[in-house]
């Protein structure tokens, strides 16, 4: 008896100074914040492990957070199998839930805890580059949705040598006041045509420059064109 009496003393102290380890060790999602067991790194959820509350989680973390790959079940019992980045869907990976009552699957790449489709779409493509240097695409902010074109040569941003531009796009409103030069209030994917004549490097003769390019990610962008 006095044995069975230790051991259940010895078991309960295990228990407790464990628990009393994973209270220690935070995740930071409320969801999945009440128990915690796993790798732990400055107080946080940091490698492989499990964690339980409303919803649950199995995988890898970091920082307090979800990252990497594991699998995330919902109270609602939708699941998601993939990677994660942060705390969010981000990577491949495979949702399954509940849509008017019918089990239903999305399958593919997600960014920022978004489906973004079953591949990834690139957020620029040049398509065709012809009489010109270089082409920069940089989205410059997430609204308002434009698209803006830079001339440069030598350094500088100069449209003084530029001739015949014809600017076309798929959507938007084509703006050449001020210093803008572009299209304002476009829909994305956005596709855009740049067409103009300028003289070479050595001002002997006309050169004829042509640029065509796909825009796929929404936001506010600069299109510097090098010739």
């Amino acid at each position: 008896m006095r044995r069975y009496i230790l051991l259940m003393v010895f078991a309960a102290t295990l228990i407790t100074s464990h628990l009393v380890a994973q209270t220690d060790c935070k995740v930071l999602i409320p969801a999945i914040a009440d128990y915690y067991e796993g790798g732990c790194k400055k107080g946080l959820a940091d490698g492989t492990g499990e964690a339980f509350g409303a919803d649950q989680y199995k995988g890898s973390f970091s920082k307090g957070l979800p990252d990497g790959s594991g699998t995330y079940i919902w109270q609602s019992g939708a699941k998601y199998e993939g990677e994660w980045k942060k705390g969010l869907r981000d990577g491949q990976g495979t949702y399954t839930f509940i849509f008017m009552g019918r089990d239903s699957v999305l399958t593919g790449i997600w960014k920022a805890d978004q489906y973004v489709g079953e591949k990834e779409v690139p957020p620029y493509v040049i398509k065709y580059r012809n009489g010109i240097g270089r082409v920069t695409c940089m989205r410059v902010g997430g609204t308002p949705l434009y698209i803006k074109y830079k001339f440069s040569r030598s350094g500088e941003s100069s449209t003084a040598q530029i001739r015949d531009l014809l600017l076309t796009g798929s959507s938007g409103n084509e703006s050449t006041t001020g210093n803008f030069l572009g299209f304002e209030d476009v829909k994305f994917p956005f596709e855009g045509k740049v067409r103009f004549t300028a003289p070479n490097a050595f001002n002997t003769a006309m050169i004829s420059g042509e640029l065509r390019f796909v825009i796929n990610q929404p936001g506010a962008w600069t299109v510097t064109i090098y010739y």
